[in-house]
């Protein structure tokens, strides 16, 4: 394995998530209490999110929750426990199951698929290149999502969506000093990377996509000109 990728396979998952140990992590709730609980996963850095799953019997089983590390020790984790909503079906009835335990806890969830926002297309190669174990989703369905919502720029509220539109469990941002993981759903830095991005002054507007434009809205006047793709999303990064 070259130095390079091995140096960044370290720092993707930080110390919490060595290089030699899978992007997910399964257990078990040992305890709940109203919307917290607790598993015996330790060592996971705060803002890692999850899932709980019920088995109703050995045909039968359901995702009744999602979770977000709040603090961990070196056996076990601290959970907050939020309505899972990536199976959103109107006309279908939700689950109404409720956390217990011995429910199966599988934290990491969905970390290897991954919205990547960089500013060029060699930069884009580069990701996918230095991060071969990740599923990188093309950001033209970022900008197409944008499109749709004639938003020229991406806020918080339009990449978690995204995210959980298309199963994501991680975006992950290219600056030119390195690469930065944020979990989808609480929003929070995992961890970083060494990996660059090039030539970052030739970036985009505002970050790496195929369409000619990204259409604002008919009575929308404003600029929305980004000066540095690393300004605006450093910002972004964040916003509550």
């Amino acid at each position: 394995m070259p130095i390079r990728l091995l140096f960044a396979l370290v720092f993707l998952f930080s110390a919490a998530w060595s290089a030699e140990a899978p992007k997910t992590r399964t257990g078990a709730l040992t305890a709940v209490d109203g919307k917290t609980a607790a598993c015996d996963i330790g060592d996971v850095p705060a803002g890692v999110s999850g899932i709980v799953i019920h088995r109703y019997d050995d045909r039968h089983a359901a995702i009744v929750a999602s979770v977000i590390v709040q603090n961990a020790d070196a056996q076990s984790a601290t959970l907050r426990l939020l309505p899972y909503e990536g199976l959103k079906q109107p006309n279908l009835p939700t689950v109404k199951t409720k956390p217990r335990v011995g429910d199966k806890v599988i934290l990491g969830y969905l970390y290897d698929r991954v919205l990547p926002i960089v500013p060029n297309q060699i930069s884009f190669e580069k990701a996918k290149k230095s991060f071969p174990q990740l599923s990188l989703i093309h950001p033209d369905i970022v900008a197409a999502e944008l499109a749709k919502e004639k938003s020229p720029l991406p806020s918080r509220a339009v990449l978690s969506h995204t995210c959980e539109k298309f199963s994501l469990g991680i975006i992950m941002i290219m600056f030119k000093d390195g690469t930065d993981f944020l979990d989808c759903i609480s929003w929070k830095k995992l961890a970083s990377s060494p990996v660059t991005s090039e030539k970052p002054e030739q970036f985009k507007q505002p970050f790496f996509h195929r369409f000619d434009t990204i259409p604002t809205a008919f009575y929308d006047w404003g600029d929305y000109t980004l000066k540095t793709f690393d300004d605006y999303y450093r910002k972004l990064e964040k916003s509550e």
